[in-house]
């Protein structure tokens, strides 16, 4: 029988790179998720359940901060900076992936933007996308500045201290 941790790091992939600016600058990437055909007994509303309870305690942390992360944006970037949600697309067949959307609207608690990074897992969405979603939505955020630096991407960095420690058991 797996640990539940076990089950949790079976379930991630290295995944899509972030947008292009990112991924020079950045090693954080969203995460593939395994279907039941990869993983076996687990299929994708069980990998979706495992992996929501991975990424409580950063996401909680996301949403705490969100409000803040919204002013920024609603007064306006700095030159160079782009705006990003974290949030999940779902195939019919359950599939899911983690995207970053790159917001270009936000008004209350409607978003939209386009998927900005390449999707890995899920085959009825496209890079370049527009997506439209509420806040409900929402599992993390992410300003890049023009450096390459960033703030927030409290679950990406989640997932990759997670990454980091499950390759030392190798």
């Amino acid at each position: 029988m797996w640990s539940s941790r076990a089950v949790f790091l079976s379930l991630l992939l290295p995944g899509a790179g972030l947008p292009a600016l990112a991924q020079q600058a950045l090693p954080d990437k969203p995460v593939s998720i395994i279907t039941n055909a990869e993983a076996g007994s687990v299929d994708p509303a069980q990998s979706m359940a495992l992996f929501d309870q991975l990424i409580a305690k950063p996401m909680k942390e996301a949403l705490r901060t969100l409000p803040q992360a919204k002013k920024r944006f609603s007064a306006g970037l700095k030159p160079g900076e782009t705006f990003y949600l974290t949030t999940r697309v779902v195939d019919a067949d359950g599939t899911f992936e983690q995207v970053f959307v790159q917001v270009t609207q936000w008004e209350d608690t409607y978003v939209q933007g386009t998927i900005a990074n390449t999707l890995q897992t899920v085959r009825d969405y496209t890079t370049g996308q527009t997506l439209e979603f509420t806040t409900k939505a929402v599992y993390d955020w992410t300003i890049m500045r023009a450096d390459g630096s960033e703030e927030g991407n409290y679950v990406g960095k989640f997932l990759d201290i997670q990454n980091r420690l499950d390759r030392l058991g190798e």
